[in-house]
Formats: structure tokens, C-alpha cells, sequence
């Protein structure tokens, strides 16, 4: 997960060594839709789920989440679990404000504390900046908008844009123990609404969760 353009379809296509199709190379995202791939890694079968950018030109965010929700329920209920969750973003990027904050925040309701430590922050676009300022990036990603995901047991890792590093990545993952997130747990478990979820109330405007409220006030004046 992560936003568009962040490198998550590179990596899939680097450790399934099926070349840049499906990568996108310009300003619109490229992945529209949830796509699972299966590849070999150190003998153990993994798949690899790509999934629209969390900030995606075509679709407004509610929709890519719905979309993400859809994929993890129905997978949930098959009893599949994710050995782990992989979280891109551009070192590239001088900033994290606005919507990529806003977006790392429902990313982490949607794991959940439980979760987190099957999280690996993935920086990439290395090769775009000198390696004193990625390094200072680094830094403050880890001391200050990563702090307290990294506290509940997330880790970090370089990723070089090669088939070696992503698999490198991916051969610490089968070794995991699987587990659920947050989200799965309320919508299958307690049977919730996507909106009434932890990662969809955060993903909801203010004014949207205002206007909610109103009209559940009118409902009941009403009954």
C-alpha cells in the first residue's frame, strides 16, 4: 500500500521478474484495481497484493478503500492472513503533509496496533536524491511521523528497485506468523459498516462526519 507513483507495482514486478508491464511511468495511477500475484520465494508460495494508490487520480479515496476492505473481507472469510503489510513511500518527497499524512494515518487504523508489527515501511527513489539528504529524511520519518508505528513493533527497509532487494524483502516475510488487521476485524467480526470502521471514520471529512450526524438526529425526530 502507499500512494501512486510510490513504487509499489515495481516492486511486484521486480520480485516476479515479469519486467515494468503494469508499471506506471507518468502522473496518473496505473494500478485501478486490486490485483494478486503469486511468486516463489526461498520455496515458500507467496502472493503479492498490489493496490491502487491511496491517492490515486481516478477514483476518490473512499472508493480505493472500499475496494482494499472488499479484498480483505472476502479473503478473511476464506480464512487467509497476511504475513505482512508493506507501506511505500518516495524519499524522494520533501514533505509530509496534507493528504500523504492524512492517508499514513488511515493506513494505520486500518492495521490496527495488533497489526503492526507485520508493517514494513518501505522508502524508495533512493537514486533521486543524494544520500545525505535521503538519509536526513530517513531520520525524521522515523523519529517523528513513524514514531509511534515503529514503537508498536514496525520496522523499516531500503528498497534498491532491484528483483535482488525486493525478494530480499519478501524472504523475510514467509517467516512470519499471519495475523488479521483492525478493519477485517470490524466489518466480519463485528459486523460493522465501512464508515463506522476505525480506518473509515478517519477517512471521513469532519464536515462529513457532521452532516452524518444531523441526518441521524433528523432519522430519529422522525421515527
Amino acid at each position: 500500500m502507499g500512494p501512486t507513483g510510490a513504487g509499489k507495482s515495481s516492486f511486484v514486478a521486480n520480485a516476479t521478474n515479469s519486467g515494468d508491464e503494469g508499471v506506471g511511468h507518468g502522473l496518473f495511477s496505473h494500478t485501478s484495481e486490486i490485483k494478486a500475484t503469486r511468486c516463489t520465494i526461498g520455496g515458500s508460495n507467496v502472493v503479492l497484493v498490489d493496490t491502487p494508490g491511496s491517492d490515486a487520480t481516478e477514483k476518490p479515496d473512499l472508493q480505493i478503500l472500499e475496494s482494499i476492505s472488499d479484498w480483505l473481507n472476502k479473503s478473511y472469510e476464506k480464512g487467509t492472513l497476511l504475513s505482512g503489510i508493506l507501506y511505500f513511500h518516495r524519499i524522494s518527497d520533501n514533505r509530509m503533509a496534507g493528504t500523504p499524512l492524512k492517508n499514513l494515518r488511515v493506513f494505520q487504523k486500518l492495521c490496527g496496533k495488533k497489526a503492526m508489527s507485520q508493517v514494513i515501511l518501505v522508502t524508495t527513489m533512493w537514486d533521486e536524491v543524494e544520500e545525505s539528504v535521503g538519509n536526513e529524511r530517513l531520520e525524521e520519518l522515523v523519529g517523528n511521523y513513524w514514531k509511534v508505528m515503529i514503537a508498536q513493533g514496525s520496522t523499516t527497509y531500503r528498497y534498491g528497485n532491484t528483483p535482488e532487494s525486493s525478494r530480499q524483502l519478501l524472504s523475510q516475510l514467509v517467516k512470519r506468523k499471519r495475523c488479521e488487521v483492525r478493519l477485517q476485524k470490524q466489518m466480519a467480526d463485528k459486523t460493522m459498516e465501512l464508515r463506522e470502521t476505525d480506518a473509515g471514520r478517519e477517512l471521513s471529512s469532519p464536515l462529513d462526519q457532521i452532516a452524518e450526524k444531523r441526518a441521524e438526529i433528523t432519522a430519529r425526530r422522525h421515527q
